[in-house]
This record gives C-alpha cells, structure tokens and sequence, in this order.
C-alpha cells in the first residue's frame, strides 16, 4: 500500500495543530462548570455586563436599563462601612428584594443556576458555592471610606 503525503497537507495540518493549542484555553474555559470558576471569572460573566467591569454600575447594558444599576465597590460604605455578606448573597440569588425599587430588574442568579443544574443532587451546594464566590470577590472590590476630615486648629 502506497501512502502520499501532499507538500500541502503538512503545513496545513500544522497550522490546524497550532491554531487548536492557541484556541485550547478559551475552549476550556468555555467548557468550565461554573462552579469551577473563580469569583472574578463569575463576576466578568454574570455580573460585569450591567455593573460594568470595576462594579461601579457602568456597564455596557446599564444605559439601556430603566434602573440606576448601583455601584458594587461602594456597598460597605452605604453599609457605614460595614460589608454585609449574607445581604449580599440574598440579594445575588433572589432571596432579597429591596422593596423601593419595586419590581425585581436583576436577574434572580441562584434560582437561574438551581435550573441549571436540575437532576443533579449537588445543585444547590453549588450555587451556593457560586454565590459565595461572588459575595467574595465583592467584598474585594468595596473601596475604603474616606478618612474623617481632620479639625483645623
């Protein structure tokens, strides 16, 4: 049996090769559960399009939205500097409303990823790993209050 390999097929092979390794961690990434991901990776992919990349409430879809969509660095100030955990993970998977904004604009994440994970038994632990996640990297975000003016002599 006579096998013949095109001059043609080796550099396209190659290239088909070398383009798959470079396209391989965006595919794994892709490809992640999210339980996987770490709490910047969940936040760029569930969060950052309305609160914008830095969590200051600027991004890409919040100018179309009929809600000021809040500034996430500044929660522990409003909070008197405070970072309230569980209030935050209430409010990521739906189990907290804030009753002034009326009808609920955010997407209700926790019964979202439940969904996601029907027929299987570790669903919930996983969103709560999920949501914890994301209540973590929040509180990596909180800016410091500013120092209290000092009196002038």
């Amino acid at each position: 049996m006579h096998t013949h390999i095109n001059s043609f097929s080796v550099p396209v092979s190659r290239g088909v090769l070398i383009v798959g390794l470079c396209l391989l961690p965006t595919l794994l990434a892709l490809a992640q559960e999210p339980v996987a991901r770490s709490g910047p990776a969940l936040y760029r992919q569930y969060c950052a399009s309305c609160h914008g990349s830095s969590g200051r409430g600027d991004g890409p879809v919040a100018s179309s939205l009929r809600v000021e969509v809040p500034d996430l660095t500044r929660l522990a100030i409003r909070q008197g500097g405070f970072f309230d955990r569980d209030r935050v993970e209430r409010i990521i998977d739906g189990r907290f409303v804030i009753g002034a904004h009326g009808s609920r604009t955010m997407p209700i994440w926790g019964e979202a990823l439940s969904r996601a994970g029907i027929g299987d038994p570790n669903a919930e632990a996983a969103t709560r790993t999920i949501v914890g996640r994301l209540a973590d990297y929040l509180w990596q975000l909180q800016r410091t209050p500013p120092a209290e003016p000092k009196p002038v002599p």
